[in-house]
């Protein structure tokens, strides 16, 4: 007796099964799974052959607003694109694998030398760098790409991605479209990073973060007009720099619940002030991840009318860095915090890629002039150029300037006749707690120097 069965159509599902546990079904390239047994195959063979192994971790910058702009058929698309071209680079001892969404493992095997690399790396970067037509959509796009060896850089396939990972995130650091190889101190930095983040994270929890307050005056008036509010951390006994621990917060997301923390801390310090004196105001400033997030208006409006505050005494601080991110709901964002009854103040003006544009898409009220202006007042007249321009440009267009970094009398002299009166810095005083800002004295001081 013979029994015959048709196992077919068991054998496909089987492929089928075992291809998707093993491949990326858009691009049709190893996905994170096989990829991971390559390099421990590479590894293997290296040793056995006394070669080397690179692996790059290649990461598209900005990928998500082609998404975002164009849809995601034209994203991927441009994944399967990026593929190609890479793939049509490659010899057979290398392997282009997804790791997931934009990032991409590209495996190299049987190297002699660290140098060989070089070149091949350097290629793939400039063939990301090159313009793409899609749909008739031209999409300029580039990648940050990590570099990391075996065995000089790791001794595993997971030593290998992590090191890959942490070059790249260095690459996009150091202003994206471009390569890092990795290095010993880039693992110190990363590490010292994640313990920092995880201190802040902590910090926020128990209240541990303070307020600063530096003084904004009008030399006109000879009156103290407003404060800034500066946030303050202290980590085992150290003051930790905003300009360290703010890109952390914003990479962490933190930062939105940091500075409404902030916000209300401040609040509660400066009521007698705000309420004695409703003009006065309390300047907040804005991180771009901040402002882009939902409901920003009500939340601020939330934490205002629990201190029974009004909008008008406080004023948002944003730099063109938040405009840049996503024009469109930068501009649905700014008309909805100026419709809640919130003033804008454009900070660092002049430094980033200002754009006249900026002045009439978005509802600005207030230009603040950098303090890298106003420092070269009296050596360099470019510099005093620029101020000039900026202030006559503030005042066709209805706002008034705020001069930031204002230490000497030269300067003062050089602003008032310019006609700028409102100022910010160390000649009138510098940041400082509730505590010593609320005292008489102290305010007499600041006055005295106006």
């Amino acid at each position: 007796m013979i029994v015959i069965s048709d196992l077919t159509e068991q054998k496909q599902a089987e492929n089928e099964l075992r291809y998707l546990a093993n491949y990326d079904p858009l691009t049709k390239l190893p996905n994170r799974t096989l990829m991971y047994q390559k390099i421990n195959e590479a590894i293997q063979d290296a040793n056995k052959n006394e070669t080397l192994a690179a692996l790059l971790f290649i990461d598209l910058d900005k990928f998500k607003p082609v998404n975002d702009s164009f849809g995601h058929a034209v994203g991927d698309q441009l994944l399967c694109n990026i593929t190609q071209r890479i793939n049509n680079m490659l010899s057979k001892n290398s392997v282009l694998g997804r790791q997931s969404g934009d990032e991409f493992l590209l495996l190299i095997q049987n190297l002699k030398s660290p140098q060989s690399l070089s070149t091949l790396v350097k290629s793939v970067s400039e063939e990301l760098g090159k313009r793409v037509e899609i749909n008739d959509f031209a999409i300029n796009i580039s990648a940050s790409i990590g570099v990391a060896l075996y065995p000089f850089d790791a001794d595993s396939a997971d030593m290998l991605i992590r090191h890959s990972d942490i070059a790249m995130m260095h690459a996009k650091q150091a202003g994206r479209n471009g390569f890092k190889f990795f290095t010993e101190q880039m693992n110190d930095k990363i590490t010292q990073k994640l313990l920092l983040e995880n201190a802040l994270k902590d910090a926020f929890k128990d209240d541990l973060l303070f307020n600063y307050y530096q003084p904004i005056v009008n030399n006109k008036t000879k009156k103290i007009n407003a404060v800034e509010l500066l946030m303050r951390w202290k980590h085992e006994d150290n003051f930790v720099s905003p300009a360290k621990f703010i890109p952390i917060a914003e990479e962490a997301g933190l930062i939105d619940v940091l500075t409404e923390q902030a916000l209300d801390r401040a609040l509660s310090e400066l009521s007698s002030l705000l309420r004695s004196n409703p003009r006065f105001y309390l300047s907040l400033n804005l991180s771009p991840v901040h402002i882009l997030k939902s409901n920003l208006s009500e939340r601020l409006l939330l934490i205002l009318a629990r201190h029974h505050i009004k909008p008008s005494q406080l004023r948002l601080e944003i730099t063109e860095n938040t405009l840049l991110e996503d024009k469109e709901k930068a501009s649905k964002q700014l008309h909805s915090l100026r419709n809640a009854g919130f003033k804008l103040l454009l900070d660092d003006f002049g430094t980033g890629y200002s754009s006249l544009t900026y002045l009439s898409q978005f509802p600005i009220d207030v230009i603040k002039i950098d303090q890298s202006f106003v420092r070269n007042i009296g050596s360099d007249a470019s510099n005093e150029s620029i101020i000039k321009t900026i202030y006559l440009l503030a005042e066709n267009l209805g706002l008034y300037c705020i001069a930031e970094g204002v230490e000497t009398l030269e300067q003062i002299e050089f602003l008032n006749k310019l006609g700028c009166h409102d100022f910010q810095g160390y000649y009138f005083a510098k940041p400082m707690p509730a505590t010593e800002l609320l005292k008489e004295s102290t305010l007499n001081q600041v006055i005295k120097q106006l």
